[in-house]
């Protein structure tokens, strides 16, 4: 099982990714019963590196960022330079 591994670990107060060492993470969805009833047993959350995409374990007290939170992302649906919602021509 490849999230057994110690790599995936991170036992300090601030997320740093063992993937590519980048200090922002997401929340990641539980899998499975070990993470939805054992982790928090241990104060461990899964969270996502914001950069390569490595899911790992943190203490719960680590920040993290929410799904869709980021202000540096665009909309991948729209190309560069095309807001959202209706626009209105005088």
């Amino acid at each position: 099982m490849a999230g057994f591994s110690p790599s995936t670990w991170n036992m300090t107060s601030e997320f740093n990714c063992p993937g590519c060492g980048h200090d922002e993470a997401y929340f990641s969805r539980p899998r499975g019963l070990f993470e939805k009833f054992l982790l928090p047993l241990f104060l461990l959350r899964p969270l996502r590196c914001a950069r390569c995409y490595h899911r790992s374990y943190a203490l719960r007290s680590v920040q993290a960022l929410r799904r869709g939170s980021s202000p540096g992302r665009l909309n991948q649906s729209q190309p560069a330079g095309v807001t959202a919602g209706p626009s209105r021509i005088a």
